[in-house]
């Protein structure tokens, strides 16, 4: 009891430059759940007491801390795990496909100090091995989890029937997806196992691929959890501070640690991007926060400063991965927070200036993009040069995903506010558009992965269901508008054949389209229209179709909420009773224009009252 009265009124501790905890001290606060970079806690004085030699920390028990860091069922199962790593010759393979194809989309991986890594890792000898953890550095340790989640995105991503590496294929109908599968959960089977006491670096690297990994899988509601779980991680390491405490890095003293540190500050600036977007199409709560001006000036030196964080805004040298991420940052997704705080109040129109703010934000902020990165007409010098392989996709997933945020910012007004239909509808043709160019440019086996579904799924959603309920609205779009939804309608179904998640938005989006062609009397796709279908390589008509005729009453839609597509089909379960199960994989996309209707176009799923599917499911719409 005298330890909490003398901490009523703790010293705030100040660290000496280059003095670091002692490792024995830094585990004795772990044991006990602690923060080790908090000023605000009891342990927080036993600090401050080891650090000033005030009083001795030894007054923790020693039978705590003498205890074993694991015990001998975990040293087996970790070495098991290990084990189901392919040869060294399919690792390479993968590996070159993971950071050729894959690394730029959220940048987490620097490769040099990845093959350092895997080095060190190749040099791990059989009885090190056998001997247990207490052979094994914490970074080299927690390193085939990290390597289990890179094989596992490649996989994804990798041609099918490659000779090199069909060897890993043991099973009759096993593909590369499903062995994509079992490393990913090898590898988060790894983390388990080592538990949380020995947090790197490389341990939130290895989370956030694996939160990548269930999301690519279609496995929205894990990839969540699986995200919040790598968050605290990353908090527990300090990276929300800008700083990785020390004995959290997995370097060794003849390595750079600021280079670290802005790996660092890479991964909590794509975290808190993903959390803030998930939070606005999920409808989840937000767990992180970040002023990037404060966050960038945690970085000490100037240029390497510049260098990370202003680097985006060039126009001469080579762009990163990391510039892209950068730029939507500081267009659009710095007000995904903003749009969820709207959320939460309601989206009463007492708060509809704020819309008009930010909308009016996004649009001069696009307006400082480098050329090389416009949402229209883009300079692409750098395309075809070496190194920058990934940007013409990178720059299709960037105008997207900023479109993506005015959807977002406008949905909950599109049924109460003329202007924000406006904006939606505009929204969501420019994501499609980007979307099918997405497309084009994708592989056919690339399909299988659910990435190009989401901010498809969504604009088409929201697209029909503005032409629905109002379609004497923006006449000068209407044709345009059904158009690209059509060809997004065939999209989904093309990537349907593989996809269990895009079937399942497919059927929707069918079910809203035959409400649509019904309600707006659209004439039937031409035969050949219809053919185009089952190529996934098809080229978009030059010729407008969808041009409806008479003008229909408009629904009364004052009440309802506005759809979230993502979420209702994740969370909602959201499903329609017209489109029949595909059973092969090379069956062929359904044509909502021309397939035999004998059910009701009723949507099912666990939605409210109040819920834009409850409304079309009542009778006459």
């Amino acid at each position: 009891m005298m330890l909490y009265r003398r901490a009523a009124n703790p010293l705030k501790l100040v660290m000496v430059p280059g003095h670091e905890w002692t490792s024995e001290f830094q585990g004795k606060i772990r044991d006990f759940g602690y923060s080790s970079h908090g000023n605000h806690n009891s342990m927080s004085l036993l600090r401050t007491a080891e650090l000033y030699g005030g009083q001795d920390a030894s007054m923790i028990s020693s039978s705590i801390t003498n205890q074993p860091q694991f015990l001998g069922d975990a040293d087996r199962k970790y070495r098991e795990l290990v084990r189901q790593l392919p040869s060294q010759a399919c690792i390479e393979i993968l590996i070159q496909t993971f950071f050729s194809d894959i690394n730029w989309q959220y940048d987490p991986l620097d490769e040099e100090s990845f093959r350092e890594d895997l080095d060190r890792w190749g040099n791990i000898s059989y009885s090190d091995l056998q001997g247990g953890f207490g052979r094994l550095t914490p970074g080299t340790i927690v390193f085939p989890a990290l390597l289990f989640q890179v094989l596992a995105q490649a996989l994804l991503f990798h041609p099918p029937h490659d000779d090199m590496i069909n060897s890993l294929i043991i099973i009759a109908d096993m593909t590369f997806h499903d062995l994509a599968a079992e490393y990913s959960d090898a590898g988060a089977e790894l983390l388990a196992v080592l538990g949380k006491k020995d947090i790197t670096l490389t341990t939130v690297q290895a989370g956030l691929l694996r939160a990548s990994f269930l999301k690519s899988s279609g496995k929205v509601v894990e990839a969540w959890h699986a995200l919040g779980a790598t968050i605290r991680d990353a908090q527990e390491i300090g990276l929300h501070t800008g700083r990785i405490m020390a004995g959290y890095s997995p370097v060794g003293p003849s390595q750079d640690r600021q280079n670290i540190s802005l790996v660092g500050h890479k991964i909590w600036v794509v975290l808190h991007i993903w959390d803030v977007h998930m939070a606005v199409v999920l409808g989840r709560p937000i767990t992180t926060d970040l002023q990037i001006d404060r966050f960038a000036r945690t970085i000490e030196d100037d240029e390497r400063r510049r260098e990370l964080f202003s680097h985006w805004q060039t126009e001469t040298d080579l762009p990163r991965p990391f510039d892209i991420i950068l730029a939507g940052f500081n267009v659009a997704y710095r007000y995904f927070k903003d749009i969820h705080q709207l959320e939460h109040n309601g989206a009463t129109l007492q708060d509809y200036p704020t819309v008009e703010r930010i909308h009016t934000a996004i649009n001069m902020n696009s307006e400082l993009l480098p050329s090389w990165c416009r949402l229209e007409n883009p300079d692409t010098k750098f395309d075809r040069l070496p190194g920058c392989q990934w940007l013409p996709v990178a720059r299709e997933t960037l105008s997207s995903l900023i479109h993506l945020v005015l959807l977002a910012l406008h949905r909950t007004y599109i049924f109460s506010v003329a202007n924000s239909r406006t904006e939606a509808i505009k929204a969501g043709i420019c994501i499609l558009r980007a979307q099918e160019r997405l497309f084009e440019q994708s592989q056919p086996h690339q399909c299988k992965v659910f990435n190009p579904v989401y901010a498809s799924f969504d604009a088409i959603v929201l697209l029909a269901a503005l032409c629905l309920v109002f379609p004497n609205e923006d006449h000068e779009r209407r044709a345009e508008c059904i158009h690209i939804v059509e060809r997004g309608m065939q999209r989904l179904g093309i990537i349907g054949q593989s996809n269990s998640m895009a079937k399942s938005a497919h059927g929707v989006v069918c079910s809203l389209y035959r409400r649509l062609s019904h309600r707006l009397d659209i004439p039937e796709n031409s035969e050949e229209d219809r053919a185009s279908l089952s190529k996934p390589e098809w080229i978009p008509p030059n010729s407008d179709t969808g041009v409806y005729y008479g003008a229909p009453s408009e629904l009364s839609f004052g009440a309802v909420l506005p759809p979230r597509p993502i979420h209702d089909l994740f969370y909602d379960h959201i499903s329609s009773t017209t489109i029949p199960f595909m059973t092969t994989p090379n069956s062929l996309p359904f044509d909502p224009l021309t397939m035999s209707v004998t059910n009701s176009w009723n949507f099912e799923g666990a939605f409210s009252d109040a819920s834009f599917w409850n409304l079309m499911n009542q009778p006459n719409n």
